[in-house]
């Protein structure tokens, strides 16, 4: 069984829960772990909605990006300030030409 949670309003939260079967746990039981409950339904399960999906990618590439070398920017801020950092304009013309051909 899969419930679709995008669009449920309390009214449609106590139709799915009386159809499925579902009650109120009391207190002492709900502390319980969901492996020690005998009662547990077997098979549930659970769909994302497609704004959970992006933040979940958008989670897991922030976790995959580079840490900031501190270092690294207060070396560039300081040539920047001082006017001597150099930028290679056919390395940032490659690079966005390359990016785009990646893209598709």
């Amino acid at each position: 069984m899969s419930n679709d949670i995008d669009s449920i309003s309390s009214g449609n939260l106590a139709k799915i829960s009386e159809s499925t079967g579902s009650r109120r746990v009391d207190a002492e039981r709900s502390e319980q772990a969901p492996q020690q409950r005998a009662d547990a339904p077997a098979g549930d399960t659970v769909a994302l909605t497609d704004s959970a999906r992006i933040v979940e990618r958008a989670a897991s590439k922030l976790a995959d990006a580079p840490s900031i070398n501190p270092a690294l920017v207060d070396s560039v801020r300081e040539q920047i300030d001082n006017g001597s950092y150099q930028i290679d304009d056919q390395a940032v013309a490659d690079k966005i030409l390359r990016s785009d051909q990646e893209r598709g």
